[in-house]
């Protein structure tokens, strides 16, 4: 049971924060359709749910390889010369999640003095998607990068 939620863990998480999303947007709209007054905090609290449900969609992509890439050329190429070029493609995107961690840090240190008014929260914990989120995507990306190298070193075995 917990490598099944291990394995989907990103898709189960998303899924509810997008419809806890979802029900807080209803509310809004039935309290400002149907009293007149919405609630001023689902805004912010839609904003912040949105935010992490969309950087846990990216998450399960990147897990899975279905993220969107062209590969027209890269299909053309020998069998050897595509695994080059995706392993070099995997690499250049593990370097750019490692930069925009790093960048992040800072980023998400700036906003401990500013509050997000409605919700009486920091808003360190909306910047904050950024780098938590990033280290997720960073370890599945080697955790796919490795699976798939423990594959390919079996049936070379084979």
């Amino acid at each position: 049971m917990f490598k099944k939620i291990y394995d989907n863990f990103e898709e189960i998480t998303g899924s509810t924060l997008f419809v806890f999303m979802l029900v807080v947007l209803v509310a809004q709209t039935l309290t400002r359709q149907g009293i007149g007054e919405p609630l001023v905090w689902t805004e912010e609290l839609s904003k912040l749910l949105f935010i992490y449900a969309g950087y846990l969609g990216i998450v399960a992509c990147i897990k899975d390889d279905s993220h969107v890439s062209i590969d027209v050329f890269i299909k053309k190429l020998p069998a050897k010369a595509q695994k080059w070029v995706y392993t070099f493609n995997q690499l250049l995107i593990l370097c750019t999640l490692i930069t925009v961690f790093i960048i992040s840090i800072p980023i998400v240190q700036n906003q401990t003095h500013l509050d997000i008014v409605t919700l009486q929260i920091s808003q360190v914990y909306l910047f904050a998607a950024l780098p938590i989120l990033t280290l997720l995507m960073i370890y599945r990306l080697i955790e796919r990068i490795v699976k798939k190298w423990r594959k390919n070193t079996a049936a070379e075995v084979k």
